[in-house]
């Protein structure tokens, strides 16, 4: 009777952990993944390292001083849209990340009070 009892109390300490991993462990990188695969995506219409390459080359093969001030100029705003974008995207991630994790401490909340 008493092994029953310590199996049953070992498992349901192992179930909680393997619960705690799956969620957070896994979680994470699920959620990282999606984060990487959305930049991506993101990156084929921004091309940030690119146009980071090309910041100091004239716009349209235009040699002229017009064209490598208008090229830095118009460059350096698409890096810039790029990157407010990208930040956006990351923290808003971050926060919908950081919601998902706290469910489980929310409900243990609300079990408790």
């Amino acid at each position: 009777m008493l092994s029953a009892l310590i199996y049953l109390v070992s498992r349901f300490f192992y179930r909680i952990a393997e619960f705690l991993r799956h969620w957070y462990q896994d979680g994470f990188f699920f959620f990282s993944r999606r984060l990487v695969d959305f930049l991506e995506r993101l990156d084929r219409y921004f091309a940030f390292k690119i146009t980071l390459r090309f910041l100091f080359q004239p716009l349209f093969q235009n040699y002229t001083f017009v064209g490598y001030i208008l090229g830095f100029i118009f460059r350096g705003f698409r890096l810039l849209v790029a990157g407010f974008v990208y930040l956006l995207t990351i923290l808003a991630w971050l926060v919908v990340y950081l919601l998902w994790a706290f469910i489980p401490l929310g409900i243990i909340y609300k079990i408790i009070f």
